[in-house]
């Protein structure tokens, strides 16, 4: 985050980050050299279709789209927990983090800083800032998890019970028992997680500590509010899903109305993948897994690739000049600010 203080030996060691980096760059050629420019093959045969697209479908994905980032601001707001910050300043700053991410070194960091600086200089509070961008790290994967799991279940009763549903779905069954074994022994968890905080502490420079330990203390707030773990359930959901749709209307639009359970699943599976920082926003990554999983699921390759293009270019590179455009009236509404007070 942009004011957050630096940890002694938080670092990776150089030797380390340039074995992930070679790691990084060789499984990116692969997937690009065997799953992507093969696909892409597919696309150029099939152009044409492109230019038939009815327009109706293009605007019932943007309004997708955007109730899907729309949803992702609503999340962000009921982690900070109301106060003066308006609506219409996180939605911005979201937005103008979500873009940024997708072309700047750094990606999620990079944009993660900005949007600490563009929320605090809204009025929220630092702590508060830290805190929900903390919870969300953890929340909208786990939104992701919760879909994709939900998802295994039809598929397994409904679709043929294969080994990959049946470990999806006892994986997230175990995750949902410890889940209310957690709730049921909060005090015992609790002690266990001061425990390991005050630990962790104790191996922190003494500067960090008060700040560590006042970010802790917010998140905890945070997770034990009811009205923040009931917008988790709606609004970090929603936004998944509200993206997900977007995939669904492009495949309808060029003729492949699936059913949601394999439209979830190619989905879900795609993004997940792209939780391991690869690439910036999973470029290559999503394309690459989404349009075989489909294809693995009967859709054919020209509209797989077609689809999920389209897909890509309103929810990937669509906000990039948007974010450009939210920066700038950020930054013009904080000067008039200061010129009138």
């Amino acid at each position: 985050m942009g004011e957050v203080l630096p940890v002694d030996g938080a670092r990776r060691p150089a030797w380390h980050r340039r074995i992930w980096s070679a790691v990084s760059l060789l499984l990116l050629l692969a997937l690009v050299e065997y799953v992507v420019l093969p696909k892409l093959a597919l696309a150029r045969q099939s152009l044409d279709r492109v230019s038939q697209l009815n327009t109706v479908w293009v605007v019932a994905a943007a309004v997708l789209e955007a109730a899907s980032l729309v949803s992702y601001s609503l999340f962000t707001r009921a982690l900070l927990g109301g106060g003066r910050l308006p609506f219409s300043w996180v939605l911005r700053s979201d937005l103008t983090g979500y873009g940024v991410s997708h072309v700047v070194p750094g990606g999620a960091a990079t944009a993660g800083a900005l949007r600490f600086r563009l929320l605090v200089s809204g009025g929220a509070q630092p702590t508060n800032v830290t805190a929900t961008v903390t919870a969300e790290a953890i929340g909208s994967p786990l939104a992701l998890v919760l879909l994709a799991w939900l998802t295994s279940i039809p598929a397994l009763f409904l679709r043929e019970a294969t080994p990959a549903y049946l470990a999806m779905f006892l994986v997230g069954l175990i995750a949902l028992a410890c889940g209310l074994l957690a709730v049921r022994g909060r005090s015992t968890l609790h002690r266990l997680a001061e425990g390991l905080l005050r630990a962790i502490l104790r191996r922190l420079p003494q500067r960090v500590r008060p700040w560590i330990a006042s970010v802790a203390v917010r998140l905890r707030e945070l997770l034990a509010d009811p009205e923040v773990r009931k917008a988790f359930l709606i609004w970090a959901t929603l936004n998944w899903v509200f993206d997900a749709a977007v995939l669904w209307t492009f495949l309808a639009a060029y003729g492949e109305r699936i059913s949601p359970v394999p439209l979830l699943l190619a989905y879900c599976a795609a993004n997940l993948a792209a939780v391991v920082p690869l690439t910036p926003g999973g470029i290559a990554v999503v394309e690459g897994i989404a349009i075989s999983t489909l294809i693995g699921y009967d859709v054919p390759g020209q509209v797989a690739v077609l689809a999920v293009l389209s897909w890509r270019l309103i929810q990937f590179w669509a906000p990039v000049p948007l974010a450009g455009l939210t920066y700038l009236s950020l930054r013009a509404q904080s000067a008039t600010t200061r010129s009138t007070s």
